[in-house]
């Protein structure tokens, strides 16, 4: 078969166009660390309009869209079309919300004499989206056999829904002006933590499994086990340490251990059985990726490595690690294993930017001598994160251009 001639979703070329987006908003925002921001925007506001763009209007849609490419191949039924128009409207919205965000942020815009939380909004909307998504899926997949790569998805959509009660939590605590900051840091957390670690890391592992089964069945279901049991007190350990009660950070850190063990028992199953195919710019890679965000993320049981990783800066790279490491080339990765190497130009060069990037945010960590920081690590981790939009732009070009030329050769001319 001709793969430049199997059809695109219009959803994945809708995506790596947020990517674009929230990649030159993250850009932006480490070149305004060095010499300000244009137009009076405020970092603030462009850090959530980049990170809330990454995972709404990047990740998340990609990742629905993947799933709904093995959803008939497992399951033997044809889809809804609704499936398009739910996917359609999440992309929307998370525009829209990066719109208000970048504007706003947070506050409520004055609109006529009247304050209105544009952003939110714009959010919530995206949240309603998601529900539509789970409730087709639901009716996609009912009375089905429920396999390893369903059983991830089954579970990811869970947590989606479970992190979403944590964007409504932190409407609650201020609405209702709670002052203890707890409660704002453990909604926000639970939100954004439970969010990536659930739904974006067990959906990936899903679109893995439906390609390449285990070799090992007992380990892997442990390993599944493991994860999930572990996942939803995750979120307290990216809290500061010293807003934690001791009791229920000791509860966090034994989710934190079951965590880090299942996604380690998981890399292993998975290691065999995804070698023999992509070389190194197959799922290696990414799954290298994932044990090193799972040893960083035994290093966060602890308070006492805790407190370093909080004092050092720790939470960007390891959010880098996970999201663009792991999650972002993991899913290029499953796209060519849904619709062929023609839908990734460029995949190799995203490997190498990636992990470019993955090695210029070093210098800003504690693990860097302080005697070799300076500027210029600011200077070159926005210089390098270029790499991956760049790469993200042709790569849509491209593919844009390939769709309008291999509709225009399927049209028939009138004589």
């Amino acid at each position: 078969m001709d793969e430049s001639r199997i059809k695109i979703p219009w959803v994945w070329l809708a995506a790596i166009g947020c990517f674009v987006i929230a990649g030159s908003t993250g850009s932006l925002l480490r070149f305004g660390l060095l010499s300000g921001l244009p137009a009076g925007l405020g970092l603030v506001n462009v850090r959530h309009a980049h990170s809330h763009l990454m995972y709404f209007g990047w990740v998340t849609p990609a990742l629905m869209v993947l799933i709904v490419a093995w959803l008939p191949r497992l399951t033997a039924r044809s889809l809804s079309a609704r499936f398009l128009w739910v996917m359609g409207a999440i992309i929307g919205f998370a525009l829209l919300a990066y719109v208000m965000f970048i504007q706003y942020g947070y506050q409520p815009a004055e609109l006529d004499g009247r304050r209105l939380p544009l952003s939110v909004l714009a959010a919530t909307l995206n949240v309603l989206a998601w529900y539509a998504y789970a409730y087709l899926y639901y009716r996609a997949t009912r009375g089905v056999p429920r396999t390893r790569p369903l059983r991830f998805w089954d579970a990811a959509l869970i947590f989606m829904i479970l992190a979403s009660l944590g964007a409504w939590g932190v409407a609650v605590v201020s609405r209702l002006q709670i002052a203890d900051p707890f409660w704002s840091q453990a909604m926000t957390h639970l939100f954004l933590d439970l969010f990536s670690e659930g739904w974006f890391v067990l959906a990936t592992l899903g679109l893995i499994f439906a390609v390449h089964p285990a070799q090992t069945e007992k380990a892997a279901h442990w390993g599944e086990q493991l994860i999930v049991i572990g996942l939803p007190v995750l979120f307290l350990l990216a809290l500061p340490v010293g807003l934690v009660p001791a009791g229920l950070r000791a509860i966090a850190g034994l989710g934190g251990l079951l965590v880090a063990g299942g996604l380690l028992l998981t890399i292993a199953v998975l290691w065999p059985a995804v070698s023999g195919s992509g070389g190194w710019t197959g799922w290696r890679v990414p799954l290298v990726l994932l044990t090193l965000k799972a040893v960083l993320g035994l290093g966060m049981i602890l308070p006492v490595t805790a407190r370093w990783a909080e004092l050092n800066g720790l939470r960007i790279f390891y959010l880098h690690v996970l999201l663009m490491g792991f999650v972002t080339l993991g899913l290029v990765v499953a796209a060519r294993e849904a619709w062929g190497r023609a839908s990734v130009p460029g995949h190799r060069w995203l490997v190498i930017t990636v992990l470019a990037l993955l090695l210029s945010l070093v210098p800003l960590t504690g693990f860097w001598p302080n005697a070799w920081s300076g500027r210029w690590a600011l200077q070159a981790a926005a210089v390098v994160s270029l790499g991956p939009v760049i790469v993200m732009v042709v790569m849509l070009v491209t593919l844009i251009f390939r769709e309008v030329r291999t509709e225009s050769e399927l049209t028939p001319v009138a004589d």
